[in-house]
């Protein structure tokens, strides 16, 4: 039975398919909110109020075939809530994170090409500058890189424009990549450095996939790196600049109309005066 189906029979009542909702999203819940917190307790808690929920709202959902987007806007709304209580809506910390056990899962083998001292040492980094994304940049990150969702789901996640989605995935990018190239890693490792991300902050009890991160994952399309790029620093800059450039093209050819106008009035009057004398 496909999901859709299982969504359907436990919005009706069926126990069976409610318990395998329940498993499931037990699993990649857990995933989400921890990469989203770092914190292995903290994603505990926010775990179980997401999961209640569901089992309460599930019979509102209208779109079976998005419960997951739906899922996960609900425990994104948990992580926002506790946040905006703590007063810390912008950055985490790493210190609760289960060290031993991301050591444990760095150590196994990996074809991305680095020895394990480097490996080492870029999963620290990653760690730190993820927990340093402000939380919608951090998310939009997960739900693209490590959930692997299309824009369209991200979307619905966010209850926003897919195209706010995509600006909003390229300007995270452009921070993430900003943050690890102030510790001197190159423009390409950010896909293993999302990839080390993947791997050591996934748990024992989650199924979830430890596989590589496609680089089509960090396209956004023409039309969101424009916008996106206008927003930022540089994009401001560069419009401010090309702004002016054209406020003075467009001085230059008010002022060299008023002198045609002033030469043609000059020449009028010199023409009548010529006639009257």
């Amino acid at each position: 039975m496909g999901l859709t189906a299982v969504v359907v029979a436990a919005q009706h009542g069926d126990k069976t398919s409610m318990n395998r909702l329940a498993e499931e999203a037990e699993q990649r819940v857990y995933a989400y909110i921890n990469r989203l917190t770092l914190d292995h307790d903290l994603t505990e808690e926010l775990l179980q109020q997401t999961l209640l929920k569901m089992v309460e709202s599930l019979k509102d959902l209208r779109e079976p075939e998005l419960f997951w987007p739906w899922l996960f806007r609900t425990a994104l709304g948990k992580v926002q809530h506790h946040y905006r209580a703590q007063g810390q809506s912008r950055r985490v910390q790493i210190s609760a994170l289960e060290r031993e056990e991301a050591r444990d899962r760095l150590a196994r083998k990996s074809s991305d090409g680095l020895t394990f001292a480097a490996r080492k040492e870029l999963t620290g980094i990653i760690l730190q500058a993820m927990s340093q994304l402000k939380l919608n940049y951090r998310n939009v990150v997960v739900l693209r890189c490590v959930e692997g969702m299309s824009y369209h789901e991200i979307a619905d996640v966010l209850g926003c424009k897919e195209l706010h989605a995509r600006v909003l995935f390229f300007r995270a990018r452009t921070a993430l990549r900003r943050l690890l190239s102030q510790r001197g890693f190159r423009e390409g490792v950010l896909l293993t450095a999302l990839g080390l991300f993947k791997l050591v902050t996934s748990h024992t009890k989650t199924a979830c996939a430890t596989g590589p991160i496609q680089a089509a994952y960090l396209q956004v399309g023409i039309l969101a790196t424009v916008v996106g790029a206008v927003g930022s620093r540089l994009g401001v800059a560069l419009v401010t600049f090309f702004g002016l450039l054209t406020a003075g093209v467009v001085l230059q050819m008010f002022v060299a109309v008023f002198v045609v106008l002033m030469f043609v009035v000059l020449c009028s009057a010199i023409t009548l005066y010529l006639e009257w004398s």
